[in-house]
């Protein structure tokens, strides 16, 4: 479904924050609105993407398969988001991405994009502070994906989704994210359900997770400490 572009769709996408009057005008000519089911697909990895994407509502997921057709989520991304960072050169989609929940889309064509970047430096910064957030998401990925136990690795990938998602309800934090269960959290850490299930079993032995129906709640605090030491 395709849509018209406002003014106040323009002012919740975090790179859009100081730019040009002249910027934002151009961008609501160029600009479209799209809507996306659960589960549907936006772009496919090795396709070739015309257009910028930008996450107005909703939650998408970012994601790679291995060579045995498993799925490794890389991010979540949350509503204000830029969708795919990579877009000044002409390589193939490294990732795909799906609709994490029902969500709505802004998509540019990426070459009036591009024109547009080249007369507003505050929207070329704010794209730039995009990729450091994003490498330095990728590097703690990384870090915590080589030699350490799958239960650290879990309490980690916790930490950082209550960063991002978490709601304080008494002691506990619940990770208000619907959709991340043990077999999704299994496909983030890339490894199997059965192994995963397992880690989460130590940490709620230790209480450090409590999961209550298909919601998980967590105490970030305890978690830190859990996978740091």
């Amino acid at each position: 479904m395709i849509g018209e572009l406002t003014l106040n769709d323009i002012k919740s996408i975090n790179v859009f924050t100081n730019i040009k009057k002249d910027t934002i005008e151009k961008l609501l000519k160029i600009g479209c609105i799209l809507k996306l089911n659960k589960k549907q697909v936006l772009f496919y990895e090795r396709d070739i993407l015309e257009n910028v994407y930008f996450l107005l509502s909703g939650k998408a997921s970012i994601y790679k398969m291995n060579e045995f057709g498993e799925r490794k989520v890389i991010f979540i991304l949350n509503e204000g988001e830029i969708i795919n960072e990579v877009f000044l050169s002409d390589v193939t989609s490294t990732v795909t991405c799906e609709a994490f929940e029902k969500s709505t889309i802004i998509k540019f064509n990426k070459k009036d994009f591009i024109d547009i970047m080249e007369n507003d430096f505050n929207l070329v910064k704010n794209i730039i502070k995009v990729l450091e957030h994003r490498d330095r998401r990728l590097c703690r990925q990384l870090k915590n994906s080589t030699y350490i136990k799958i239960e650290k690795k879990l309490a980690a990938k916790l930490y950082r989704l209550n960063r991002e998602f978490g709601v304080k309800k008494d002691q506990w934090y619940f990770l208000d994210v619907p959709g991340v269960t043990v077999t999704y959290l299994a496909d983030m850490l890339g490894c199997k359900r059965e192994t995963l299930s397992r880690a989460m079993k130590i940490l709620q032995n230790d209480n450090l997770v409590k999961i209550e129906g298909k919601k998980i709640y967590i105490k970030p605090d305890e978690l830190s400490l859990f996978f740091k030491n």
